[in-house]
C-alpha cells in the first residue's frame, strides 16, 4: 500500500511538473504575441500640448532693425532678450522654440551685436515668419511656416553699405 501511494505521488508530481513546463512555454508565446503596454499606448496617447518657448520674433520686427540703434531701442522693438551672456555683454540672443504636438520641433534664432558704446553693429538670424504666419503657428496651423534653420543671414556694416550703394544707384 505504501509503495502504491509513493508510486502514485511520484507519477502525479511528474505529470504536474511537465505540465508546468508546457504552461510556461505557452505563456511565453502568448507574451511575445500580446504586449499589453504597447497595445495600450498604441491606442491611447497622452495629450501633449504645443510648446512655445522664448521670444517670438517676426520678419517685420527684423526688417525694422537698423545698424546704429541703441540697446534700449532694440529692447523696445524686440523685447527683453532670452539670453544675455555675462562674458559677452555686447551680444544678445533671441531664441524661439516650438515643439508641436505632431511634427518636428523647430528653433529660430536672432543674435544682435553691439559695440562698446551700445550701438547695434551687426545681427544674424534664421528665417523668421511673417506676423500672420506666426499667429497661425500659435493657433495650431502646421503648414503656416516651414523654414530651413541652416540658412543663416548675417547683416553687418559692409553688407549694409553695399545695399545702400545699390539702392542709391537705382
Amino acid at each position: 500500500m505504501y509503495k502504491k501511494c509513493f508510486l502514485t505521488g511520484a507519477l502525479a508530481s511528474t505529470l504536474v511538473l511537465s505540465g508546468c513546463a508546457q504552461v510556461e512555454s505557452q505563456w511565453n508565446a502568448f507574451n511575445e504575441w500580446f504586449q499589453p503596454t504597447e497595445a495600450i499606448t498604441s491606442v491611447i496617447n497622452p495629450y501633449r500640448p504645443d510648446t512655445h518657448q522664448g521670444n517670438l520674433v517676426t520678419k517685420e520686427m527684423v526688417d525694422q532693425l537698423h545698424l546704429g540703434m541703441t540697446q534700449l531701442q532694440v529692447q523696445f522693438l524686440l523685447g527683453v532678450p532670452l539670453l544675455r551672456d555675462m562674458f559677452h555683454q555686447n551680444r544678445w540672443d533671441y531664441l524661439y522654440y516650438i515643439n508641436p504636438r505632431f511634427g518636428d520641433p523647430e528653433m529660430r534664432r536672432l543674435t544682435v551685436y553691439f559695440d562698446d558704446s551700445g550701438r547695434l553693429t551687426r545681427y544674424e538670424f534664421t528665417p523668421m515668419p511673417e506676423e500672420t504666419q506666426a499667429d497661425q503657428m500659435i493657433l495650431g496651423d502646421k503648414e503656416a511656416f516651414k523654414a530651413d534653420n541652416s540658412n543663416l543671414t548675417v547683416v553687418d556694416q559692409a553688407q549694409k553699405a553695399e545695399e545702400d550703394v545699390e539702392q542709391n544707384a537705382l
